[in-house]
C-alpha cells in the first residue's frame, strides 16, 4: 500500500482542529438578487408533445442550488423563496417546492400560501430528505399528512408516511455531478494501486456538539480508528464542512475505500432507511463506497456488485480488509456504482421526476 505524503494530515481528526487544516468554511455561491433565471436550450418533452417549460418556486431557507442548476439545466424558470401571493400570480408560478423543515416551522405563513396556491392550481411540493429528522414536532407531521396542504410529498424514506390527502412518493437523494465527477481523471487511471494515497476516508460532519444526531457517527469513526491504527491502515476522517469541493474529490479518489457513516436525518433512536448524499457523491467521482446497512439502499443500489455495506464495527473492518486485500474486485464494484450514479441517480434525474409528477396532477388548465 502506498505510504502518505508527510504533508498530508492523516488519522482521526477533532472537529476543533479541522478549520486550522482545511482554512474557512467552503462559500457557495448564492442566486441572484432577483430571484429568477434564464432559461436553457432544453426542456421537458411530453412523450406526444412539444416541450413544456414551467416556471418553478424554491421556497427554501437557502438557495438549493443543486434543484436550481437541474431545472435550469431542463429549461425551466427558476424563482426563490417569493412567499407574496401577488408576485407569484404576476410570474405565474406553476409550481411551489417546499422544504419540509422550513414549513413545520414557519407554520402559519405556508398555511396561508398553501391554501392560496390550490384554489390558483399551483402545484405544491415538498422534497423531505430528512425524515424521521424534520426538526419538529411529532404532530405536526402528521397534520401534513392528515390536511390537503401538499399535492406531492416526496421523500427518501416513506416508512410510516401515509396520507389520503397527498400522493407519497419514493424520491431518494442524488449525486451533484457538476461538483462531484471524475474531473480530469478516468476510471481507468484508478484502476492502478499506485494512485492511491489512503486505505479509508470519510467525509462529512463530525461536529456532534453542534449537531447531536452526529454522536454515534464519531462514536464509530474513533472506534475503527484505534483499529485500523493497530493494524497499520492509514485513514483520514474530514469534516467536509472546511473543504471546497476540489478536496473532497481528491479524497474520495485518493482513498480505496470511502466510508458512510451515520446520517443527519437520523432521529433520536430511529434510524433512517434512506441513503445520504455521499452515498451518491462517492460513486460519482469514482470512489468505492463502504456504506453502512440502510433498508433503502436496496432500492438504489445492488448490493455486493454496486456498493458494499455493513453491519456492525466489526463488520466494517472486515470488510475494509478484505477490500483492501481485493483491490481489483473493489474496483469493479465502484465502476458499476459509477454507471448506475449517472445513469439513474443525479439531481437532473430527480428533477426530471419532479417535473413528470407536476404534469401527471393535471391540475391546470
Amino acid at each position: 500500500m502506498r505510504s502518505l505524503p508527510r504533508s498530508s494530515p492523516c488519522g482521526y481528526l477533532p472537529t476543533q482542529n479541522l478549520r486550522s487544516l482545511f482554512g474557512q468554511k467552503v462559500s457557495t455561491s448564492e442566486m441572484p438578487g432577483t430571484n429568477n433565471f434564464s432559461r436553457s436550450d432544453r426542456g421537458s418533452r411530453n412523450a406526444d408533445g412539444p416541450e413544456i417549460f414551467m416556471n418553478i418556486l424554491l421556497n427554501y431557507k437557502h438557495p438549493p442550488e443543486r434543484l436550481s442548476e437541474a431545472f435550469k439545466t431542463l429549461g425551466h424558470q427558476v424563482f426563490w423563496n417569493i412567499w407574496k401571493m401577488k408576485k407569484i400570480k404576476e410570474y405565474k408560478i406553476d409550481a411551489i417546492l417546499f422544504e419540509t423543515k422550513l414549513i413545520l416551522k414557519k407554520e402559519i405563513k405556508f398555511l396561508i400560501l398553501s391554501l392560496w396556491s390550490q384554489r390558483h392550481r399551483v402545484v405544491r411540493i415538498s422534497w423531505c430528505v430528512d425524515w424521521p429528522n424534520v426538526g419538529a414536532s411529532a404532530w405536526k407531521m402528521e397534520a401534513l399528512q392528515r390536511l390537503p396542504l401538499l399535492d406531492i410529498f416526496a421523500s427518501h424514506d416513506t416508512h410510516g408516511l401515509q396520507s389520503k390527502k397527498m400522493k407519497i412518493v419514493y424520491l431518494p437523494n442524488a449525486a451533484w455531478t457538476s461538483k462531484y465527477n471524475l474531473r480530469d481523471r478516468t476510471l481507468q487511471e484508478m484502476r492502478d494501486p499506485a494512485f492511491y494515497y489512503w486505505d479509508v476516508s470519510f467525509l462529512g460532519n463530525l461536529d456532534h456538539l453542534a449537531y447531536p444526531e452526529h454522536r454515534p457517527r464519531v462514536e464509530f469513526l474513533e472506534s475503527l480508528a484505534k483499529i485500523l491504527e493497530q493494524e497499520k491502515i492509514n485513514y483520514r476522517f474530514c469534516d467536509s464542512r472546511f473543504m471546497s469541493y476540489e478536496e473532497q474529490v481528491e479524497l474520495i479518489q485518493r482513498s480505496r475505500i470511502n466510508l458512510n457513516v451515520g446520517c443527519a436525518a437520523d432521529g433520536q433512536g430511529e434510524k433512517s432507511r434512506g441513503l445520504p448524499e455521499r452515498c451518491y457523491g462517492i460513486p460519482a467521482c469514482g470512489g468505492f463506497l463502504l456504506s453502512e446497512e440502510r433498508l433503502n439502499a436496496e432500492k438504489d443500489f445492488s448490493i455486493g456488485t454496486e456498493i458494499v455495506v455493513f453491519k456492525d464495527l466489526k463488520d466494517c473492518f472486515e470488510k475494509i480488509r478484505y477490500y483492501l486485500n481485493n483491490f481489483g474486485e473493489a474496483r469493479k464494484i465502484a465502476e458499476n456504482s459509477y454507471w448506475r450514479v449517472h445513469s439513474q441517480h443525479t439531481y437532473l434525474h430527480r428533477a426530471e421526476t419532479l417535473i413528470n409528477l407536476i404534469k401527471n396532477l393535471n391540475l391546470r388548465s
